[in-house]
């Protein structure tokens, strides 16, 4: 069975990023056969120290955890000393009825009140998509970026990467000849329909698009439907 919710398992398939899970056992013998029954059996990595734990922990993209009550809470401190966000659920600790707020207090996600198949899908679905959408905000993050620096190579700007020292770093030739072989009013054109519609997609209203791109909502809205009526003749 798939762990990771449905929504979020095609966001990742759309962006092409791998949808394999793995859940990390750490000290814990007795989970295994349900986690093996529920993620598959080579998806279950098993570590016995957290020192181990954390270790592997670095290789993993779409990961939860599961350990046992006296080394969650070590677990989660030597995630977040690597700077690794990863959903920690602990199984219960028999005896003290206390034992769970101190571990949820403690960073643990969720605490597990047995190994039931009922008992462990929920938390663990959860560990593991909390995961999914990190990496969901890092791929965003690297294409935004990507993005932005193609729009200022664009728009002419300088990338951060150039040094203003002349005297080390040399900048490029000036062009000798024509600059393009195409229609620089139809290539400029293209261009600013472009840049509007990348703006407009990032607004949340026209009203916000209008206002970065420094025109009246009435001129936008003009060039919009202008705009509209070219690519409907």
């Amino acid at each position: 069975m798939t762990l990771l919710s449905p929504e979020i398992e095609s966001a990742l398939k759309a962006l092409g990023i791998a949808t394999g899970v793995k859940v990390l056992a750490v000290d814990c013998a007795a989970a295994h056969p349900i986690l093996e029954a529920l993620a598959g059996e080579t998806s279950v990595v098993a570590a016995t120290t957290v020192v181990d734990a954390v270790k592997q922990a670095r290789s993993l993209r779409l990961a939860a955890v599961v350990s046992n009550p006296e080394l969650a809470a070590a677990v989660v401190r030597g995630l977040a000393a690597e700077n690794l966000t990863i959903g920690v659920l602990a199984l219960s600790a028999a005896g003290d009825g206390s034992a769970s707020a101190i571990l949820r207090a403690g960073g643990v996600m969720d605490v597990l009140p047995d190994l039931s198949e009922i008992a462990v899908v929920a938390p663990l679905r959860r560990a593991l998509d909390c995961s999914a959408l990190l990496a969901l905000e890092l791929a965003h993050r690297c294409e935004s970026r990507r993005l932005l620096n193609r729009e200022l190579d664009l728009l002419g700007q300088p990338p951060e990467s150039m040094s203003d020292d002349l005297l080390g770093v040399q900048p490029p030739p000036l062009p000798v000849g024509p600059l393009s072989v195409y229609n620089l009013d139809e290539a400029s054109e293209s261009f600013e329909t472009a840049y509007i519609e990348r703006v407009q997609q990032l607004c949340a209203s026209s009203r916000e698009a209008a206002l970065y791109l420094g025109v009246s909502s009435a001129t936008l809205s003009r060039r919009t439907r202008r705009e509209s009526a070219l690519d409907d003749a």
